[in-house]
């Protein structure tokens, strides 16, 4: 029987990106579909908690010069039936009970991978969640590990039919317009989101002259906090709170390469063309690479020649239609539910 208001802790280390928190926050609330009650705290290093999280769920942003003795305390205050870490090696582990932990294990590039398979800490959490099918993993696991893995599926959030209207009439989109939208995700890489934006730029200019019903929204990303100039047809957002439904609106997406971004694609079913940034530990263009061979994206890793192929491509009625319909060929099973699950019988194991 499940604790009528079981208490989860998720600790969420990313600074700079969203996908860390974003995938607790879709965990979170496949938790409170199952038990209402339920009483979740996040503790993060990443500003936008108040933002994405304030509105559901407690939460703690602690200082980069936080050490351990915050974590520890901060369990000792909330005394969670269940922990759960993602991708991150915490800092934290040896203050922190293991009994009753769970990591999220996304998927690295190789020589972090073996680094995660080799740590002590997830050779001793109670529970591995790996929000990918085995397939896309792409790696086997260790006998230490595979006894208490399980391949959950992509963990993203869904779009709605009214969450969609809504976001039509916030930006006034009408029917005959070609929504066009360009983001890099969370925009913490700061350096990495200026060069995506100044691409964005030149394709813009570009199709502005080809499609004359263009309406072409750039969500910047809550971390990225330079200015961005718009010129005619270009509205710059600096979050969309529904980008998931925005996206199954959208006629067209250019985006970077980052799992939350990719996995939402594919939901919405929105025909999008990437230019992977680099990452220490995540391989974007690996990413992509996957969803081009199948037909539903086009990739760019050499960013600065690129716009004129881009907005090529985004003009090309033959060949979005195309990656449109090559989406009903596209299974995607969603894992949050079975995450939600994982989580709620650790807390009362």
């Amino acid at each position: 029987m499940q604790p009528v208001a079981p208490r989860i802790a998720f600790q969420s280390h990313n600074r700079r990106g969203l996908g860390h928190l974003m995938r607790g926050l879709n965990i979170a609330r496949a938790i409170r579909e199952r038990a209402p009650a339920a009483d979740i705290l996040f503790y993060t290093r990443n500003a936008s908690a108040a933002e994405l999280c304030g509105r559901e769920f407690r939460y703690v942003v602690a200082p980069d010069t936080t050490g351990p003795a915050d974590w520890a305390a901060q369990l000792a205050r909330f005394a969670p039936d269940a922990i759960v870490y993602d991708t991150l090696l915490p800092n934290e582990h040896d203050a922190a009970p293991v009994t009753r932990a769970a990591y999220i294990m996304r998927k690295c590039k190789p020589e972090r991978q073996l680094q995660i398979f080799a740590s002590t800490f997830v050779g001793q959490v109670a529970l591995v969640l790996i929000p990918h099918t085995p397939d896309e993993f792409g790696y086997s696991l260790p006998s230490t590990l595979a006894h208490k893995s399980y391949f959950v599926g992509p963990i993203v959030r869904q779009p709605g039919p009214a969450a969609q209207a809504a976001v039509c009439r916030r930006y006034g989109i009408s029917p005959a317009d070609f929504v066009l939208v360009s983001t890099p995700g969370g925009g913490g890489f700061a350096d990495d989101a200026a060069a995506f934006f100044a691409t964005v730029r030149q394709v813009h200019q570009r199709l502005a002259a080809l499609r004359p019903n263009l309406r072409h929204l750039v969500i910047k990303g809550p971390h990225f906090q330079q200015p961005l100039a718009a010129p005619p047809g270009m509205t710059v957002v600096a979050y969309e709170p529904e980008l998931v439904s925005l996206f199954a609106r959208a006629d067209l997406v250019i985006a970077e390469g980052g799992y939350n971004t990719v996995n939402e694609l594919r939901v919405a079913q929105a025909p999008a063309i990437f230019l992977p940034g680099e990452r220490s530990y995540d391989d974007q263009a690996e990413r992509v690479r996957g969803l081009q061979r199948r037909g539903l994206a086009a990739v760019f890793e050499q960013r600065g020649r690129a716009a004129a192929a881009i907005a090529a491509l985004a003009a090309n009625d033959a060949w979005l239609g195309a990656a449109r319909a090559r989406y009903a060929g596209d299974q995607i099973t969603l894992g949050n539910r079975a995450a939600a699950e994982h989580i709620l019988a650790l807390a009362v194991a």
